[in-house]
């Protein structure tokens, strides 16, 4: 997302500024759809709406702190269900050297992604990839760091400090270019305590109106769901109008099975920061429900 507190600082990696000003700004979004599953009644939905206040101070001789705090907001939950839940949580430094920043934060595996074409919802990554989605991870107790750009590659990388000792993560990644414009290219490996690792890459091309990409993944040592799994999308805009389109190939090791999924959708943008949109997702083959269809509308602000 545009405005992320990871643009702060891991999510650097996909060319997002670090915030100049020194006042707090707020900014989040609101994501509310209506969602129909076959032979299942529909259902109004709070997808990932969210709300967020970064800042920076100018610390001097080119150093800046850099802080940020968000929320996801369920705008529909009832009085059982909590409507708000911790997403990226920081406080860091950034200067010529990098960022650096502790906190709760997205690993440099989840910020190296490629532009999620239908983020947040049924047809997001975690949706589609058969169980093998565990290396999206927004974790605790995190110590980063993203390098300059050297001609226009970085280096991000990132320490998982579980206080039980028993979840404890290494992440390293390096990407190219930017998810904005051109050619964008990112590389991953994660490596966790019981010996899980993950191996992510992408690619990305945007010109014009045209967006493309693909990202693989291989999960190894994970006896809850080892495997890999390949993701292909496509869009391209046409004035207001952006058909697009998402295929996963999954490939799980543990439950011996070789499975697809996609989703067919249409953006129509209402305003610079409003967008209504409409999506098919199939999901059958990948443990999920019959076929879901979305109508909805997210705002940024």
């Amino acid at each position: 997302m545009k405005k992320n507190l990871i643009a702060l600082a891991i999510a650097s990696a996909i060319a997002a500024p670090v915030a100049m000003a020194d006042a707090p700004t707020l900014y989040g979004q609101l994501n509310l759809n209506y969602a129909k599953i076959d032979g299942q009644d529909g259902t109004v939905n709070s997808t990932d709406s969210r709300m967020g206040v970064k800042g920076s101070e100018d610390l001097g001789d080119g150093l800046k702190a850099v802080y940020g705090i968000e929320f996801s907001i369920d705008t529909v939950a009832d009085g059982s269900g909590a409507s708000l839940s911790a997403r990226n949580q920081y406080l860091g430094l950034a200067g010529g050297f990098g960022t650096v920043l502790m906190g709760r934060h997205d690993t440099p595996t989840k910020m190296t992604q490629v532009t999620d074409l239908f983020p947040d919802g049924a047809a997001d990554i975690k949706n589609l990839t058969n169980g093998l989605d565990s290396a999206e991870i927004r974790a605790t107790d995190v110590l980063a760091y993203v390098s300059p750009s050297f001609g226009g590659v970085k280096v991000l990388a990132a320490a998982v400090l579980d206080e039980d000792k028993t979840n404890n993560w290494n992440n390293v990644a390096v990407t190219y270019g930017s998810t904005k414009d051109g050619l964008y290219l990112a590389a991953a490996y994660q490596e966790a305590d019981m010996d899980i690792t993950y191996v992510r890459v992408g690619a990305q091309y945007k010109t014009g109106g045209l967006i493309t990409s693909v990202m693989y993944q291989d999960n190894s040592g994970n006896d809850t769901a080892e495997g890999n799994f390949t993701q292909l999308q496509a869009g391209y805009k046409i004035g207001k109008f952006m058909p697009k389109v998402k295929y996963v190939m999954t490939s799980n090791d543990t439950t011996n099975s070789d499975e697809d999924a996609f989703a067919v959708g249409l953006n129509y943008s209402l305003g610079k920061k409003t967008t209504a949109y409409i999506y098919m997702a199939d999901r059958q083959d990948v443990g999920k429900a019959d076929a879901e269809y979305i109508l909805g509308m997210v705002h940024k602000f």
